[in-house]
């Protein structure tokens, strides 16, 4: 079996948790309509070409960016919260000290903000302050959609796993769970956490890096559904992706929903607690040839294959790219087995 990387307790500073996401999009009032009608976040400022959006009980000022482009939509940068202003001259001069690359920059409504890139090549912010905003959690009549709560985390697609996994466990990251294929024996995802749940950055074997999907969490199933009907009322409809469904692996339900750029979106309900120091990896083993949802269909081939570019940064192949289940190859088997039986 691969050995997995060890987390370092002692980290040289302290990342709290995923925090926010830079998107690029064509058509800003129809990506803010997508963004507050159907998700359900709330707009804390915009100007004629940058939105900035929080979920409802987020009093930093976003976890979401957009920007108005006229090119691809891409993915600027994901981001994390450090604890203290402290922990970015740290993390400065760890950077500095293992030859990463690694930048001071002005941010509009972010207090300090440092930027690198991990071994991967994604783009990535580290911020310990935001300009605050009021906390909508209790403003029921105000919410819209599905009420998105909180950013929870981000999903990317790298050529190794492993090596990206250990990056960010030298960093303090703890893997929660990670899926493993039996016959090649080799570890396709990792699910890394900082916080006190599951999921704080996801990585999947592919071709990248490409930035796959955020996470963001919902009150309870119904929000999940109330998002379809609103999508589907205003003309959104064909932007849901996958779900509503139910992860195997210890995840909770989902859904997966395109904005008009393309970008995707999870909305899930609160993962699992975990805090305590004797918390294992789970080893969850995958079949390529089987569906590993609880229920629901495997994912679309749209979910396998499309994926956001980051922006100015090479794609690279892993060795072996891999076939993962998808919708349209379990329903074709199905079909076979049925005219054969």
């Amino acid at each position: 079996m691969t050995e997995l990387p060890s987390t370092n307790f002692n980290p040289p500073f302290n990342i709290t948790r995923a925090s926010h996401l830079i998107f690029t999009a064509r058509d800003l009032k129809r990506s803010r309509d997508f963004y507050t009608e159907v998700m359900g976040l709330i707009v804390s400022d915009e100007d004629a070409d940058t939105i900035w959006l929080r979920g409802v009980e987020e009093i930093a000022h976003h976890s979401l960016t957009l920007k108005r482009t006229t090119d691809r939509p891409m993915c600027e940068r994901v981001g994390f919260r450090v604890f203290s202003d402290e922990d970015l001259d740290k993390a400065k001069s760890h950077f500095d000290r293992i030859g990463i690359k690694a930048d001071f920059v002005e941010v509009p409504h972010q207090g300090r903000t440092l930027h690198f890139s991990d071994p991967a090549g994604t783009p990535v912010e580290l911020v310990a302050t935001m300009e605050r905003r009021p906390r909508m959690y209790t403003k029921i009549h105000q919410h819209k959609g599905a009420g998105a709560l909180r950013m929870d985390h981000y999903q990317v697609l790298v050529p190794d796993v492993l090596a990206n996994a250990r990056f960010y466990m030298d960093l303090g990251f703890r893997i929660s769970d990670y899926l493993y294929v039996e016959g090649p024996g080799v570890v396709v995802g990792t699910f890394l956490h900082r916080k006190n749940n599951p999921w704080d950055i996801v990585f999947l074997t592919r071709s990248g890096p490409r930035f796959h999907h955020g996470g963001y969490v919902v009150e309870a199933f119904e929000d999940i559904v109330r998002a379809c009907d609103v999508a589907g009322n205003l003309g959104f409809g064909d932007r849901i992706e996958h779900g509503p469904g139910r992860h195997g692996h210890q995840h909770a339900y989902y859904l997966y929903v395109r904005d008009p750029d393309g970008h995707r979106t999870e909305l899930l309900l609160p993962g699992i607690q975990l805090i305590d120091i004797d918390e294992a990896p789970l080893k969850c083993p995958v079949d390529p040839k089987s569906n590993s949802n609880l229920w629901g269909l495997p994912a679309p081939r749209s979910w396998v294959e499309e994926a956001t570019s980051f922006a100015g940064v090479t794609v690279k192949t892993p060795p072996v790219e891999g076939s993962p289940m998808t919708a349209e190859k379990y329903l074709s088997e199905k079909k076979a087995e049925a005219v054969m039986g």
